[in-house]
């Protein structure tokens, strides 16, 4: 195998990566709904992927590129997952069930600078405090990590927001409104 296959496959591997990360982006964006980030990228994507895939054909019997193909598709996978966690956009919605700590878990939410709505529900064992709290995405894990320290034993879900208006979201309250 010569220099210039191996950096044929090299150069397969690594369109595949890029074209790959930046589609699952662009999905993300797309189902999101946001336009003016998820066409962009589809565009370079697709462009992307022309070239590698010209080159895959180009020089089809060479396993060398089939195999730089299919592990630059999984290294980009991997890729566009680890630089969607980074980049954290979007917003979420975390639902928290709260007990004797309620008081206590809603001061502290609000003390951190979130914005939550508590009402009353009735589960299995009595009466629950139900917390609603709409947030960055980026933000998401603190929030988790301060229900988990002020209140151990409450539930919580945590679910993306496609679309809300209104209300109280410190900073970002115009980001929060998706156009389609």
């Amino acid at each position: 195998m010569g220099t210039e296959q191996i950096l044929g496959a090299l150069l397969i591997f690594g369109l595949r990566i890029c074209d790959v990360s930046i589609g699952t982006l662009r999905t993300l964006y797309m189902v999101r709904g946001d336009r003016v980030r998820a066409i962009p990228l589809a565009l370079v994507e697709s462009g992307i992927w022309i070239i590698a895939i010209s080159r895959v054909m180009a020089q089809v019997s060479n396993p060398l590129n089939m195999a730089a193909y299919a592990g630059g598709y999984a290294m980009g996978t991997l890729l566009g997952m680890t630089i969607e966690k980074w980049i954290a956009s979007g917003w979420i919605v975390a639902r928290i069930v709260s007990g004797e700590g309620a008081t206590a878990l809603a001061a502290a939410i609000r003390a951190a600078g979130f914005g939550v709505t508590v009402t009353t529900g009735e589960g299995r064992e009595g009466d629950h405090r139900l917390m609603f709290v709409v947030t960055h995405r980026r933000r998401g894990q603190e929030l988790l990590d301060l229900v988990k320290r002020i209140d151990p034993q409450a539930f919580l879900t945590v679910d993306p927001v496609h679309q809300a208006i209104g209300g109280f979201m410190p900073h970002h309250a115009r980001a929060m409104t998706v156009r389609k």
